[in-house]
């Protein structure tokens, strides 16, 4: 440094607030130039000076008024409010929240949206049946309209006796045409 440091960079220095490169660059002029270095030690004796008089002008609080002071203070009751108010601290607060949101999450249909139940058709319950049936060749409980089910053949679907089945539980309510 060629030049003089600045009084606020020197009142900067004083009080540590300068970024570590320039206090270095600051503590090595103080080395090196006297007139730099009676500036400091004038700046340092100002800061003590001030120092000791505003301890010299301090006041001690009276004792009763500190006692008061205190007893007043444990006598105190809290409000409602201030129950209320201790309740919602961050500490209470935020796990709560979080317990909120996650039930929240949970219980809306927001989260994880309905899905209804395939609809399948009672004629699936019956060929399913008939191929079942169908299976076993030899079985005496196989009639002819259940293996032309399995076969396949639509116009059998239509035989009489599964048609008068099929509306005898649609109007009993049981039976809509399509199961869930």
């Amino acid at each position: 440094m060629n030049q003089h440091i600045a009084t606020d960079t020197l009142t900067d220095y004083v009080r540590g607030e300068l970024p570590s490169a320039e206090d270095a660059l600051v503590h090595a002029h103080l080395a090196s130039c006297t007139q730099c270095r009676a500036e400091y030690d004038v700046e340092i004796a100002i800061g003590e000076t001030l120092r000791r008089l505003a301890a010299a002008e301090e006041v001690e609080m009276p004792s009763m008024v500190s006692a008061r002071v205190w007893e007043q203070i444990r006598a105190a009751r809290p409000s409602p409010f201030t129950w209320v108010g201790a309740f919602f601290r961050p500490v209470v607060a935020v796990p709560l929240a979080a317990a909120l949101a996650v039930g929240a999450f949970f219980a809306s249909p927001l989260g994880h949206p309905a899905t209804s139940a395939p609809t399948i058709d009672a004629m699936y319950y019956l060929q399913a049946h008939a191929a079942q049936a169908r299976r076993s060749p030899f079985s005496s409980n196989v009639s002819p309209i259940e293996t032309s089910m399995a076969a396949g053949r639509a116009s059998d679907a239509t035989h009489p006796s599964i048609v008068a089945r099929y509306e005898a539980y649609a109007a009993v309510g049981e039976f809509d045409g399509a199961v869930r």
